[in-house]
């Protein structure tokens, strides 16, 4: 039998598994959702595809912008580019 002086304890295991948030998942289920909605309530079909449209239109236009924010940083840089050279020759 071995003698023992400080007891050390065991470490601790956790079973912890992390969620992590799908936006795009989550915007499906809505409108799988209100689709079902739809089909039982009887709502007007150019209302859902009035939504639907909306719904892409908001998705492209952050692509736009993006674009645009591009197209502008470029810009700038190209404006101070340009004023350095002046500068400098």
């Amino acid at each position: 039998m071995a003698l023992t002086f400080f007891k050390l304890p065991k470490h601790k295991n956790f079973n912890y598994k992390p969620v992590y948030w799908d936006k795009a998942k989550e915007e499906r289920e809505k409108r799988y959702k209100s689709a079902l909605d739809e089909s039982e309530s009887g709502k007007d079909y150019s209302e859902a595809l009035r939504e639907r449209m909306e719904m892409r239109w908001k998705r492209s236009a952050g692509a736009h912008s993006r674009a645009n924010s591009n197209l502008r940083l470029i810009g700038v840089l190209l404006i101070i580019g340009f004023i350095l050279w002046y500068i400098f020759m």
